[in-house]
């Protein structure tokens, strides 16, 4: 554990070799909005024999306590949480960031905060845009949940409450995973369990103030301010933010690859591990990484 900028304790965990005994740029990844560690599952089990392994919960999330001030419950803390981490661990130079998800917008706000911790990003399924504009008709979500969710300020408890009744389902919740989070063909059962799990244990007091904020469309303000290399990842059956959404991210960064794994789904970097893994690596020595 370790404290991140305004207090709060957040739970981190180093695999592989330390920093100070490894010549290997290190590797902190960041999971999505009510994920867990277990997003990472595939790539943690190709580097961290050789390479340091960050991985963090997020304020809010799993061991990680929740702030004492609630307005803290946004993306700039959530770079800010890693950033702690990474200094609790020992990454003092740049690291190569991998982001999924959700994790994208922290990898983006990390970068931009700190550029001198990031050597590369990696960009998995993530988008700058309203996610619901990609599921319904921009109009709906417009003119119907947006209004409902400038509601959750006065109404938090009922938000709550909507959210328990909900998680009461763990089977329709893991149906709806693999329905449209997975390749039911590529991933194992045992990850859409992890995610129904991690979904399950999230504290809603944390999900709806992120997910709002992701509605605002945030990360259009900042990723053309962002010049840290990146490879820009798309999954070509993502159903959550398809690859129009990652072509619009990588041609907005300074410096891009655009990568798209035609059978890959929200969660490719689970799918399809090692060939996502191998992508990234080109990516890396193309930029003359070689270590």
């Amino acid at each position: 554990m370790t404290k991140s900028f305004d207090g709060t304790e957040i739970y981190w965990e180093l695999h592989g070799p330390t920093p100070e005994s490894c010549n290997k740029t290190p590797l902190v990844f960041c999971y999505g909005l009510s994920c867990s560690m277990n997003q990472w599952r595939a790539q943690l089990e190709r580097y961290s024999k050789h390479r340091p392994c960050l991985l963090l919960d997020y304020r809010g999330h799993h061991m990680s306590s929740f702030p004492k001030d609630e307005k803290l419950m946004n993306m700039s803390a959530l770079a800010k949480d890693v950033a702690a981490s990474m200094k609790a661990a020992g990454c003092q130079g740049p690291a190569h960031i991998w982001g999924h998800s959700m994790g994208v917008l922290v990898a983006l706000e990390l970068a931009l905060a700190h550029p001198e911790l990031c050597k590369s990003l990696v960009l998995i399924c993530g988008t700058l845009h309203d996610p619901f504009t990609t599921l319904i008709k921009k109009e709906i979500s417009e003119k119907l949940v947006h209004p409902i969710l400038k509601t959750y300020g006065n109404r938090a408890e009922y938000f709550v409450l909507m959210w328990k009744l909900i998680l009461l389902q763990p089977k329709l919740t893991e149906s709806i995973a693999r329905l449209v989070g997975f390749n039911a063909r590529a991933s194992t059962p045992e990850d859409t369990r992890a995610y129904s799990l991690a979904l399950a244990n999230i504290n809603p007091r944390a999900f709806f103030p992120l997910f709002i904020e992701m509605t605002q469309s945030i990360g259009d303000k900042i990723v053309r301010k962002v010049k840290t290399p990146s490879a820009v990842i798309a999954g070509g059956r993502d159903l959550v933010t398809p690859p129009s959404e990652q072509r619009y991210l990588a041609e907005h960064l300074a410096h891009s690859a655009y990568i798209e794994i035609p059978t890959g789904s929200h969660n490719v970097q689970l799918d399809f591990g090692e060939y996502v893994s191998l992508k990234v690596e080109d990516f890396w020595k193309s930029l003359g990484f070689h270590d």
